[in-house]
């Protein structure tokens, strides 16, 4: 195989562009402090964020730790105080003019709001709040504090730190050419228990509402991500203009989608063992990507992931270079990269790769996720030699289809990759490694023999692509009139009983003289900083509505005058799709279901019979120890109850409900002397005679009798005991109710139930579930129009009573106030039938007319 030389030159920087990623990360450590919050709180204390590293005792040596990268690449001479100080600055050059970019994109459009006519929407000390990507408040970060707000916190993150960069000088002044000691560094640094991640994800990377939904670690992260695609764009670049002080306003970048057809696997499926099995194949084919990625590579970092589909930043052309002819060749090279681990891990099924057009935002992610998705509906999508069949004799294996299984006799034996899926799970339960988790469905069942499927799934996509969070405000224009009534000593011209309207005349205004752009405009220079920075009104279009959302050009509208100020107005206050955010919104919907994940641990273990989640061991007596089969399962009876066991080192194993079997106040030497009848898979019996019982276990004594089938941002599957349906449930409705609550009409709850005796096939059991799972989808992929018969206000909540078409009633109670008092004028709007402007806070999409009202203005 030739190299690839792109690819080759990303390698040979691999230390610099690691390190590129690391500053991204820390750029803004400083926030992580609780200065931070008091100074931007009301408490004035002087701290600056920007140069936390000089109020360490003694300074923190920044400068030292990432010295070898200077003297290593002496072409790259910036130096650590600069990206820490100046990365919010405008007019960077080389690589600081690289960060600038990333961070800009990441989080510098949440601060576009000029702060003498903002200042009204900041939190002060006794309410600084993080709240939730979907406006619930989750923590009072000052009135309490998580560790990293500490002064003990502090100290420990700014340790972490040092480490961190001292374990990169280590590596780089080594030159490491080992791409696993750059990962096993990565890893320890970022990975989802490290201290880095913990400490930034528990506090805010803003304090002003309601941009305080984006935690530190968002913003840092997918900063640092744009940071290292693009300077991995600059390397490959040998044209690249370091000296371009545009470089921050001219960045693009390119997204890289990875996926795998897992439907087909999924559906194959003849045990649970052997879904499982393939999905953590899925997981291996997706860890060897992400390595070559973010570290072989070292050109881009994962920003999306489900079961099907990976997508990380990749380098993208510079605004007005033209489109990179290297392009095509970078798509071969992944896609023979991913065929090669694919074949590598016997998959029956080809990888599929994609490179998106370049863009300055984030809002493709959905549909070139979409895109691969609908390729890999097709199985075999292009020519594919299945690895693994070189058997030649023996019938279809049962699970694949498609290679032999060497069982002349036997028709559901599996074939040697099949089996070895289905072992592969087996072995690592047996070592310990999957924790408290079971992967046996007769310890899940409960006392009548039942079991059910739970699956869950948010509507989370159009979150993704920016669609719905086109509903969420970044200010009132009621609010923002009101607390603006002048602006410098002009009277605000927009009328406050119809700012909405007034504000689209004031625009419309401005748009139908031809030619004029009036950069001090007091009313729009005091929406948008960046306002009076713009040589024109297509500029400036471009750059608040082209780069933000999926809305037509500036060109394309160009006998349309209101059209394009309807995009503006919209624009202005509108919440935006930034990459930060948008990550969070993944992030977020996935830890919903991890929550609810350990709710039902909790649920489904809860028994009055201790037995319940207890395994034993049971010794056979000489005249029976000897015939049996390793890792083979065995079934028997005994009070009238299945006991199911499990032979592994001369002993067996109970893998059953004993709470069946045994009474919370009888011991396990009851089944001490006992004789079973044992039947293996095949139907052959054997006896057994049981000389000890005993309680030692070890890893493997106690488990959760639930089996976690699939998480991921878009579905929860999980199988629990039918008697803790209810209970789970109710308490998932809960949870969305509280944490989703104002979003319940636009972000809705799926919930489907799939009851079944123990013995029923697993094939079955998935095909109901996905029949049902289609069915809740397409029903709910309907707009459904509720008439509002009833409202009311009650301690910040506004009741609704609802009618449906067919009849049927709901009450609805939304949060219609934030913690510290204020009203909530960001997050709580509905899509109404009216297509006119009637109230204060009501706005309207440009593109769909769609009218979206306050909940507090809704009326019967």
């Amino acid at each position: 195989m030739s190299k690839f030389e792109p690819a080759e030159k990303l390698r040979n920087h691999r230390p610099l562009l690691l390190a590129v990623e690391a500053i991204g990360w820390l750029h803004m450590a400083g926030k992580a402090k609780a200065d931070f919050l008091r100074g931007q709180g009301g408490q004035s204390n002087g701290y600056r964020y920007e140069t936390w590293f000089e109020y360490e005792n003694p300074p923190f040596p920044g400068s030292d730790l990432l010295g070898w990268v200077n003297s290593q690449y002496p072409r790259y001479n910036e130096a650590w105080p600069d990206f820490v100080t100046k990365h919010a600055a405008s007019s960077g050059l080389g690589i600081l003019g690289l960060l600038q970019a990333g961070h800009a994109m990441a989080s510098g459009i949440e601060k576009n709001l000029p702060k003498a006519t903002s200042e009204y929407l900041k939190q002060d000390i006794t309410h600084t709040w993080l709240s939730s990507a979907f406006g619930y408040p989750v923590r009072n970060l000052l009135f309490d504090p998580p560790t990293v707000l500490t002064d003990t916190g502090w100290g420990e993150l700014v340790a972490e730190i040092h480490k961190i960069l001292d374990d990169l000088r280590n590596l780089g002044t080594a030159n490491t050419k080992e791409k696993d000691s750059w990962w096993q560094w990565r890893e320890q640094a970022i990975g989802q228990r490290s201290l880095l991640r913990q400490a930034f994800t528990s506090t805010v990377a803003e304090t002003r509402l309601p941009n305080n939904d984006v935690t530190l670690w968002d913003q840092s992260y997918v900063a640092a991500a744009l940071f290292k695609s693009a300077m991995a764009g600059a390397i490959l670049d040998d044209n690249f203009n370091w000296t371009d002080n545009k470089v921050k306003q001219n960045t693009r970048w390119r997204l890289l989608t990875v996926g795998i057809g897992t439907e087909h696997y999924e559906s194959r499926a003849v045990k649970i063992g052997d879904w499982k099995g393939a999905q953590q194949t899925f997981e291996d084919f997706f860890l060897v990507i992400r390595k070559l990625v973010e570290v072989d590579l070292a050109c881009g970092s994962l920003l999306y992931r489900d079961r099907e589909v990976a997508v990380f930043s990749f380098p993208g052309e510079q605004e007005g270079a033209g489109t990179d002819p290297s392009m095509q060749s970078w798509i071969d090279y992944f896609t023979e990269q991913a065929t090669e681990i694919a074949r590598d891990l016997k998959l029956e099924t080809p990888p599929y790769c994609r490179i998106s057009k370049p863009s300055r935002s984030l809002i493709l992610l959905t549909s070139e996720s979409e895109e691969a998705r609908q390729i890999l509906e097709v199985p075999i999508h292009r020519f594919w030699e299945i690895p693994g069949e070189e058997s030649t004799g023996g019938h279809v294996c049962p699970v694949c289809f498609v290679r032999l299984n060497e069982g002349y006799r036997d028709k559901q034996k599996p074939c040697s990759v099949c089996y070895e899926r289905r072992r592969h799970r087996l072995d690592a339960w047996l070592k310990g490694n999957l924790e408290n988790d079971s992967i046996w469905i007769d310890e899940i069942v409960d006392t009548n023999d039942r079991a059910a499927l739970l699956t869950f799934s948010l509507d989370i996509k159009p979150w993704l692509n920016g669609t719905r969070i086109d509903s969420f405000r970044t200010q009132s224009i009621q609010e923002w009139r009101r607390h603006n009534p002048k602006l410098k000593s002009m009277i605000n011209p927009i009328d406050l009983l119809d700012p909405y309207n007034s504000l689209f005349g004031y625009v419309r205004g401005k748009l139908d003289r031809p030619g004029r752009y009036e950069k001090d405009d007091l009313v729009l220079s005091s929406l948008q900083e960046g306002f009076k920075y713009e040589p024109d009104w297509s500029s400036f279009f471009r750059k608040i509505v082209e780069d933000r959302a999926d809305a037509p050009s500036w060109d394309k509208l160009d006998k349309l005058p209101r059209e394009r100020a309807s995009w503006l107005v919209h624009q202005l206050f509108r919440k935006l799709a930034s990459p930060g955010r948008v990550y969070r919104f993944w992030r977020q919907t996935e830890e919903f279901f991890q929550g609810r994940l350990q709710d039902f641990c909790e649920i489904c273990s809860s028994d009055p019979n201790r037995w319940r989640v207890r395994r034993l061991k049971l010794k056979p007596d000489l005249s029976t120890s000897s015939g049996w089969e390793k890792h083979e399962t065995y079934s028997a009876r005994w009070r009238d109850a299945p006991l199911e066991l499990l032979y592994d080192k001369e002993e067996f194993l109970t893998i059953c409900n004993l709470a069946r079997l045994l009474g919370p106040e009888e011991t396990k030497d009851v089944l001490k002397d006992e004789d079973l009848k044992l039947r293996d898979e095949k139907g052959h019996e054997r006896s057994l005679k049981i000389m000890d019982v005993m309680d030692d276990v070890g890893a493997l004594g106690i488990y959760y009798p639930i089996i976690p089938l699939e998480l991921s941002p878009f579905r929860f599957r999980v199988l629990v005991p039918l008697e803790a349906v209810s209970e789970c449930v109710k308490c998932t409705i809960e949870a969305w109710e509280e944490e989703f609550g104002s979003v319940w009409d636009r972000l809705p709850l799926r919930i489907g139930i799939v009851a079944f005796p123990r013995m029923m096939p697993f094939q079955a059991i998935i095909e109901a579930a996905r029949k049902l799972e289609k069915g809740l989808q397409e029903r709910s992929e309907k707009s459904e129009i509720c008439c509002v018969a009833e409202s009311a206000a009650r301690d910040g909540m506004s009741i609704l009573r609802l009618i449906r078409k067919d009849g049927e009633q709901e009450i609805k109670a939304v949060s219609a106030r934030l913690p510290d008092g204020r009203k909530d004028v960001f997050y709580p709007y509905l899509a109404i039938e009216d297509q006119f402007i009637r109230f204060s806070h009501d706005f309207q999409h440009p593109a769909s007319g769609q009218v979206y009202r306050h909940v507090k203005q809704l009326h019967a």
